[in-house]
């Protein structure tokens, strides 16, 4: 595997772990009174899929096993980051769906464009897109 895309995958998918850690497991989501129980579970649901999928993905960029570096971990450690990020765009199609969470409003100040798009939906392109760069650079250089 080419070391650039495997640093790409290695910073996206601890990202991917991290960034949902600090910022959800808050009362903006995770314990949003605002949430009812059963939407507390689905998004535990979603976070846990999430961090095991990151997990896997990431023993399978540095673990030690048969098919390492297989165009198959390429698939998997690239593909991983765009299966939370990148459904962030699509999800707004959905009714009633909003980037902010619930109960918290923008800060004064902040640009017309963030107050109807939460800045993460920006990393969600960043980090789709670099993913998807990290494939294409490991695809061509197999």
């Amino acid at each position: 595997m080419l070391q650039t895309s495997k640093i790409i995958f290695t910073i996206l998918g601890t990202a991917t772990i991290v960034i949902p850690s600090v910022m959800d497991l808050n009362k903006t989501h995770m314990s949003n009174p605002q949430w009812k129980p059963h939407a507390r579970f689905h998004w535990a649901i979603q976070y846990l899929s999430v961090t095991v999928v990151q997990c896997i993905a990431l023993f399978l960029l540095w673990g030690n096993y048969a098919d390492k570096n297989s165009i198959l971990v390429t698939w998997f450690a690239g593909l991983s980051p765009i299966l939370f990020w990148g459904m962030f765009i699509p999800a707004l199609l959905f009714p009633g769906t909003s980037t902010w969470p619930d109960g918290v409003e923008p800060p004064k100040g902040f640009s017309k464009i963030f107050k109807k798009i939460h800045p993460n939906m920006i990393l969600s392109i960043i980090f789709s897109l670099t993913s998807i760069i990290g494939i294409v650079l490991d695809l061509k250089s197999r």
